[in-house]
């Protein structure tokens, strides 16, 4: 299962927060080809009711990972930390 930190749920919820989303659109956690984006992730706007799990930070759904992408993260960390480019999301995989 992949772990999401406090500040990452945290994080995530703030961009909710900022950001009209429809109804049955949510963030959703993607790799290639879905993320077209740097890097070998990205936080993508998707539909809502896919096949997976929600991240729920203080009773709000934060962020959806598809079931296949679990299996591939089993032991991944996704963060949201400075680094010399600024705050951002960290995926470490162990």
């Amino acid at each position: 299962m992949v772990t999401v930190t406090d500040e990452a749920r945290r994080e995530l919820k703030r961009i909710l927060e900022t950001r009209s989303l429809q109804a049955d659109k949510a963030l959703k956690l993607a790799m290639p080809p879905v993320w077209t984006g740097e890097g070998d992730f990205g936080i993508v706007i998707d539909e809502s009711g896919t096949d997976g799990i929600a991240i729920d930070f203080e009773g709000t759904p934060v962020l959806l990972i598809d079931n296949e992408l679990l299996e591939q993260l089993e032991n991944a960390v996704l963060d949201f930390k400075d680094s010399s480019e600024g705050p951002k999301f960290t995926l470490d995989i162990f």
